[in-house]
């Protein structure tokens, strides 16, 4: 009873996570692809700017100034680089972009993805977001003065402390696009089997499985994979079955909560005690669909193996 419970909880703690990141859609998606587009292409391309050995937000930040002007230079007023540098802390330098609406968005070049590129969503609450310690005129400066600017100096002043920011901690536009190196996730799988047991079911812990899992990026069409690896054993009996599987699902990506995949498992599976005179073969065949929470996924999914036969998965991954 306290393995279920145990196995409840974990998984209660994952979904309110997941559910915790709300996405507003409060950016106008003509400034959000904008803004992804050169969070893409700045990463890509980013260099030692300011010649001082290493790459770090100063770099990220003018990089991005540059390509944005460069895509889009009729728009060129409408990105500046801020200062934001709190007493007794290293300041950081980031991009500001004046939206369609008349609103700001603090933009984090260095976004571990470019479509979750807002402040708010990359740094710890309250880190690099009080107005008064931002500077808004230095963005010439940074970009012809590579050398010989410290973050402590104070050269600017503070700007549009009375202008209007998002509130929300997640990027708008269409949700269908995800953290830039893939997820990992971890899966409970439960038999959907009611038979021959009075605790049988989804969590019957003598028929269950686990499934570690890596899961790639939105590519450009739309389409992702599931790499992983399954844990299955069915104790129930006087010889317990076990098996281990590999297998790879194919899905497509509609939007957030329409990402339905497809894969097929297959492996090894023995009795009691694993051995080379004891193992045969083993498989699964799946479906499920995919929803996507800012940084975070869960996966509901059916399959039929040949160890559970009929089972059911809940997985829930976390943003790379």
């Amino acid at each position: 009873m306290r393995k279920k419970f145990a196995v409840l909880s974990v998984l209660v703690l994952f979904f309110a996570k997941a559910f915790a990141q709300k996405d507003y859609s409060q950016i106008s998606p003509r400034i959000h692809r904008m803004i992804v587009a050169t969070v893409k292409e700045a990463q890509a391309n980013v260099y030692d700017y300011n010649l001082d050995g290493t790459v770090n937000c100063r770099d990220y930040s003018c990089v991005f100034k540059i390509t944005w002007d460069r895509k889009f230079p009729a728009e060129a007023y409408r990105c500046i680089l801020v200062r934001n540098t709190p007493p007794n802390e290293v300041g950081h330098l980031f991009v500001n972009i004046l939206d369609d609406n008349s609103c700001y968005i603090d933009v984090e070049p260095q976004a571990y993805s470019p479509q979750h590129y807002l402040m708010a969503e990359n740094w710890p609450k309250g880190k690099y977001s009080n107005a008064a310690y931002s500077y808004y005129n230095e963005t010439d400066y940074w970009l012809s003065e590579p050398r010989g600017f410290a973050m402590a100096e104070h050269s600017g002043r503070s700007g549009n402390s009375g202008a209007s920011y998002y509130s929300s901690a997640s990027s708008a536009g269409d949700s269908g696009e995800n953290a830039g190196s893939g997820y990992f996730s971890l899966g409970y799988m439960g038999s959907l089997s009611l038979e021959n047991s009075s605790d049988s079911g989804l969590l019957n812990f003598q028929k269950y499985g686990v499934e570690l899992a890596f899961e790639t990026p939105f590519y450009e069409d739309g389409f992702f994979l599931i790499f992983a690896a399954d844990y299955i054993t069915d104790g129930e009996g006087e010889h317990k079955e076990q098996a281990l599987l590999t297998g790879l699902d194919v899905g497509y990506c509609v939007n957030s909560i329409i990402q339905p995949y497809v894969g097929t498992f297959a492996g090894v599976k023995w009795t009691d005690t694993f051995s080379l005179e004891n193992i045969g073969f083993a498989w699964k065949v799946c479906a499920g669909n995919r929803f996507s929470f800012s940084s975070f996924i869960v996966r509901a999914e059916v399959s039929y193996c040949s160890v559970l036969k009929g089972t059911a998965m809940v997985a829930i991954g976390i943003g790379l």
